[in-house]
């Protein structure tokens, strides 16, 4: 497949991140309206520092979401950059994206979490308007943070539960903080009927894809190192449980890959495990869907069942209602008809 045609292609993105996938253009004009006192020296380039080395690791990789995060703490910055993701995603035939975000990183300038969380909400149900694409959020607690504001965060998805929030996802640095400190918070989301999904083996660790099963997760974030635990990567298979894999960003990342086909994804796919892609950060990462999905056709060839697999796998994993689960795999189905 070229990319013409990967391009017309009705894509899915279950891992994005609103704070990192921003418009190069948008992060200057935010940083230019930051107040006086806030902004960045005249010599910092800040669309440079927002793009982490091709190869870091991933405490290096997430230094760059300190400016991101510093440009939305306010409504109108929310709105806008989600209005924006679902508008790019859009023109690139993606049908159903999951924007997540972490909410209480955005209360420095005196917005609430309620907020924070209606004006991603505003400027995603602007986008579905004007754009054939559906949209849902996934709220992010961070793995390195005290217990009490994950808990926090799995309450407030639980809220808007009816208003577009399906689901909580453990996010951050994973060394030193394994998804099992914030058992109760996942405990509390599932109470409630808050899907979950936890960043794990993104960077290290395969130990903490067990512990993200043992909590309950319905999906794995990322899951690079599962190949060395096979003893999970069976029961990830056994038990059906997709894999967020963002190729990108995970040949940035890793350390065990020195390129695309180095990637473990098409071992997973290979023994029946749910593998979707993902751009994970748009802006980071410099990539879209189509380009995901063309360099990953590109490195191990892939054939057009596969492709069709996996764009299935994603219409089936996304944490919507039965009906437009239904209606998304139909999507994918006519097209390769």
């Amino acid at each position: 497949m070229d990319k013409n045609v990967v391009s017309q292609l009705p894509k899915f993105d279950l891992h994005v991140h609103l704070d990192g996938s921003l418009r190069p253009q948008t992060v200057v004009e935010l940083a230019k309206e930051l107040p006086s006192e806030q902004r960045f020296s005249a010599t910092f380039d800040v669309a440079k520092a927002v793009i982490p080395p091709k190869s870091c690791s991933l405490e290096e990789y997430l230094r760059a979401f300190g400016i991101t995060v510093a440009l939305l703490q306010t409504e109108e910055a929310l709105e806008r950059t989600a209005y924006e993701l679902c508008e790019d995603a859009a023109r690139e035939n993606v049908i159903y994206i999951e924007i997540r975000y972490a909410p209480l990183l955005h209360l420095r300038e005196g917005l609430t979490a309620e907020k924070v969380v209606g004006a991603v909400l505003a400027g995603m149900r602007r986008a579905e308007k004007d754009y054939p694409i559906r949209t849902s959020v996934i709220l992010c607690a961070m793995k390195q943070e005290d217990t009490a504001r994950a808990e926090e965060v799995a309450r407030l998805a639980a809220t808007y539960t009816e208003s577009g929030v399906v689901a909580i996802d453990l996010a951050g640095p994973e060394k030193n903080f394994p998804p099992s400190l914030h058992k109760r918070a996942i405990e509390i989301a599932r109470e409630a009927g808050v899907h979950v999904t936890i960043h794990a083996g993104e960077g290290c660790c395969p130990e903490q894809i067990k512990q993200a099963l043992d909590l309950g997760a319905e999906r794995i974030g990322h899951g690079v190192y599962l190949y060395q635990d096979p003893a999970t990567e069976r029961r990830v298979a056994k038990m059906g449980v997709p894999l967020e894999v963002c190729p990108t960003s995970n040949l940035q990342i890793s350390g065990v890959m020195d390129s695309y086909a180095d990637h473990p994804l098409k071992r997973y796919l290979d023994q029946g495990i749910r593998v979707t892609l993902n751009t994970d950060n748009r802006l980071m990462s410099q990539t879209d869907s189509t380009n995901e999905l063309l360099r990953v056709i590109e490195a191990f060839s892939l054939t057009s069942q596969e492709v069709k697999t996996i764009l299935v796998n994603s219409a089936e994993a996304a944490f919507a209602s039965a009906s437009t689960k239904a209606v998304l795999r139909k999507q994918v189905e006519e097209r390769f008809e």
